[in-house]
């Protein structure tokens, strides 16, 4: 997935505030591997590790879409919001 699909998909958070949007990432044996949540009210983006259930908070989406498109390089995925 590239960095400008998920700027993209983080964008669509943003955008649609008012509404709980998830994505989650899937392996292709269909296992969640990450989560992200926007909070609104707190203008920050949640970033989960689903294996570990380690929280990492982000502002900039340019430096989550960095951090996801790093964990997943290795990883085929699938998306599902």
């Amino acid at each position: 997935m590239s960095f400008d699909t998920i700027v993209r998909m983080l964008k669509t958070q943003v955008d649609f505030k008012e509404s709980e949007i998830i994505h989650t990432f899937h392996s292709t044996t269909k296992t969640p591997i990450l989560s992200v949540i926007y909070h609104f009210d707190s203008e920050t983006f949640l970033l989960t590790y689903l294996d570990t259930q380690q929280v990492e908070n982000f502002t900039d989406i340019n430096e989550l879409a960095g951090s996801i498109e790093r964990y997943l390089k290795n990883q085929p995925l699938e998306v599902r919001s």
